[in-house]
């Protein structure tokens, strides 16, 4: 009996699959003045049946990304509350069961068109 458990645990892990979604562009808003800044961010996710649920695996982190301030989704509680939100909404929204949040890079670009302007603007004097 604790042979075939054993065996079962141990394959278990083989019908999970992997999904990469890399560079994921979208746009975030800083805490302090709600300006907009570029945000790219790459992910892992580990679970059953995600590469038939990728749209709407794609729609999860939209929405969860886009709650974030930028600010906060760079820190390490910021991070892990991105990880645990996409498992929750995955399985309330779409029934998808996600096991692991792996974050590959998440990148804030800061140069905006307000600041480009500015820059604009300085050279032109």
């Amino acid at each position: 009996m604790k042979k075939i458990l054993l065996s079962l645990l141990l394959t278990l892990p083989l019908f999970a699959q992997m999904l990469h979604f890399d560079h994921i562009e979208t746009t975030l808003l800083l805490k302090k003045d709600r300006s907009p800044v570029n945000a790219e961010i790459s992910l892992v996710l580990q679970g059953r049946d995600l590469k038939e649920n990728e749209i709407q695996l794609m729609d999860v982190i939209q929405t969860v990304i886009g709650s974030f301030w930028a600010e906060t989704v760079v820190t390490t509680d910021g991070k892990e509350r991105l990880k645990k939100m996409i498992i929750d909404l995955a399985d309330k929204k779409y029934g998808i069961e996600v096991d692991f949040v792996y974050i590959g890079n998440i990148r804030i670009e800061m140069c905006t068109l307000e600041k480009l302007r500015e820059i604009f603007n300085s050279v032109r004097r």
